[in-house]
């Protein structure tokens, strides 16, 4: 990328849908910084087939706020019990809450943020889901995470138990 960061990036996203973003907002993103483009272009286009424009738009969304207002480093261990505690920032908490966002699409911007390599969506990502699961018995978890019962023939008999996952 260029180092003054003021080009701009277009993200086509799997369903040709383009959402613009300026260099230093893309910087976050371990795949866009790696990029090629060349020297003397103001506008680079790149295309992100593995992201929907629902998902793509809110990935952008985070992206353009991040630059302006960086999320704070999230805490190992958590030490603080609810989400909000942990997240202490309102416009990261507002971006990730249930009334904005769903289970799905909390699942779909989790792997856009890990496919383009964006840590702190990643983590904050992970951090909603945690606490989302929090409490919850294993077959609550197996419910909300979408994996598959367990039957006689995938772990569910006698024996150890393992979870077999078929993609």
């Amino acid at each position: 990328m260029q180092d003054e960061g003021n080009g701009i990036i277009r993200l086509r996203s799997c369903d040709d849908k383009v959402f613009e973003l300026t260099e230093s907002a893309a910087e976050i993103s371990e795949l866009l910084k790696d990029s090629p483009r060349e020297e003397d272009d103001q506008v680079t286009e790149i295309d992100i087939v593995r992201v929907a424009s629902p998902c793509l738009e809110k990935v952008v969304e985070f992206m353009k706020h991040y630059d302006k207002e960086k999320m704070k480093e999230i805490p190992t261990p958590l030490g603080a019990s609810t989400f909000n505690e942990v997240m202490d920032q309102p416009w990261y908490q507002d971006f990730v809450s249930d009334e904005k966002v769903n289970r799905d699409m909390l699942f779909s911007m989790l792997s856009a943020a890990n496919f383009l390599g964006i840590k702190p969506l990643l983590e904050l990502t992970c951090l909603k889901v945690t606490f989302q699961i929090t409490g919850k018995n294993a077959e609550e978890i197996r419910k909300h995470l979408h994996l598959p019962e367990l039957t006689p023939g995938r772990g569910g008999g006698q024996g150890p138990r393992r979870a077999q996952l078929d993609f």
